[in-house]
């Protein structure tokens, strides 16, 4: 038996392979700061060819492509959905060079053929589907599900042995320090803007104020790195490393200016350590301890430095810029997002809250939950659970702090935005996924 996969990757290696599966987003990004019509299709060919060779190195593209969604329109999609359909393009031709039939995870085949026969039919009978928004989704959901049912600790332990917790956080963090860099170069070139004379929140375009695209994704960089200091075995250049790329993205977050995402990474950390106490209790090791205070105080220490010195802490931002949006308490009165809800759910018929409205049939719900119930109805909604349900017991088994927290920190930050068609949610359970699968072969490996 060949036991080469025990043998711990030499520390100079294993940061060597982290840049080159981070070598990918990276040039995509730095194109697309350029030049983004350039960046979207070098990006699509990079995805094709990376989720070609096994679409678990592709998932740092698909985070750069959801982060950066909205940066340009090109051919009439969004920048994102262009990498997006690479991954999927690339994952396809995976399974096709690797001759194995074309495998998807089941929980997942399940949202694609309800989503696909609910659309399909409302379309029919009410003439009013929108099929090119349904053909988006699925390529997302193809994506995932290869990426699932691929085996995905196979690829990683080519290149990282039995280092795969390890070297997932450190890609999740290279994401974040990238997006970071992208942020500050085009606020330096005003591609990036200011969405409120006086307060720091930036403006995306003519479609995205306070952008949650980039700040979701800045998000679950934050609570992955965290997470991973709190509970993932490491080396204290490990631990320090994952902290800095964490405080790095949540600077990120400040200057977005998009408050629930910030709301649920500070919910995540905090899980965070629940999570831990819950499944080891006394058994805590010291040094865990000892992280796991030293990053929730790390963290505190950067929000009371950000909320008593302004905005001026931060670079390219001018003097006239005094408030965080970050800080500025929502207004639950005003909130038209209740109103829009109520008046779509009050005009339904008993059918339509069955079986739903359709995608798109309440414009911008700004919520996960409600635009599922909207577009496929109570039936949507229980394949939605399902597939959330099982994502959370496989989190559960493999005891894995990250996955755990993860989903949760997604599940709250769309709460109060996204849809059911959007590409944040499924993007973002890659990582929940890829936590639990390389968790569960770490353990069988050690």
């Amino acid at each position: 038996m060949d036991n080469t996969i025990n043998m711990p990757v030499s520390h100079r290696y294993f940061f060597f392979r982290i840049i080159i599966l981070s070598f990918p987003p990276a040039i995509i990004a730095m194109v697309a700061v350029a030049d983004a019509r350039v960046g979207a299709i070098a990006g699509f060919l990079l995805a094709v060819f990376v989720a070609a060779i096994s679409p678990v190195y592709a998932f740092p593209v698909l985070l750069i492509g959801a982060a950066l969604n909205n940066i340009e329109f090109i051919f009439g999609l969004q920048f994102g959905w262009i990498l997006i359909a690479g991954c999927a393009l690339g994952a396809v031709i995976y399974t096709l060079l690797d001759r194995n039939n074309l495998r998807i995870d089941a929980s997942v085949m399940l949202l694609i053929l309800t989503f696909t026969i609910l659309e399909v039919s409302i379309g029919i009978i009410g003439g009013d589907g929108r099929l090119d928004r349904l053909a988006a989704l699925l390529a997302v959901l193809v994506f995932i599900g290869i990426l699932a049912s691929s085996n995905p600790h196979v690829a990683m332990e080519r290149y990282f042995n039995n280092d795969l917790m390890r070297a997932l956080i450190y890609l999740v963090g290279c994401v974040g320090i990238i997006l970071v860099f992208v942020t500050l170069s085009m606020l330096s070139s005003q591609e990036f803007r200011l969405s409120r004379a006086g307060e720091l929140g930036l403006s995306i375009g003519d479609t995205e104020s306070s952008p949650r695209s980039l700040s979701n994704i800045l998000g679950i960089v934050v609570v992955t790195c965290m997470s991973g200091v709190i509970s993932v075995p490491g080396k204290a250049l490990d631990k320090l490393a994952w902290g800095a790329m964490g405080i790095a993205a949540l600077v990120g977050m400040f200057y977005t200016g998009s408050r629930m995402p910030a709301i649920a990474a500070s919910f995540g950390i905090a899980l965070a350590v629940v999570v831990q106490l819950f499944f080891f209790g006394r058994k805590l090791r010291a040094s865990t301890i000892i992280w796991t205070v030293t990053g929730i105080t790390v963290v505190v220490l950067l929000a009371m430095l950000m909320a008593a010195h302004g905005p001026g802490l931060l670079p390219f931002i001018d003097s006239g810029v005094s408030n965080f949006r970050l800080f500025r308490i929502p207004s639950i009165e005003s909130n038209t997002r209740l109103d829009m809800w109520g008046n779509h759910f009050n005009n339904v018929s008993v059918a339509q809250l069955l079986m739903g409205s359709g995608i798109g049939s309440m414009g911008n719900p700004h919520s996960l939950i409600v635009g599922a119930l909207g577009a496929f109805g109570i039936v949507g909604i229980g394949v939605l659970g399902y597939f959330i349900f099982t994502l959370a017991l496989q989190s559960m088994k493999v005891r894995s702090t990250v996955a755990i927290t993860t989903l949760a920190y997604t599940l709250l930050a769309l709460s109060s935005s996204s849809d059911i068609d959007k590409s944040y949610f499924w993007v973002m359970s890659t990582v929940v996924i890829l936590s639990i699968r390389l968790s569960r072969a770490q353990d069988v490996i050690s």
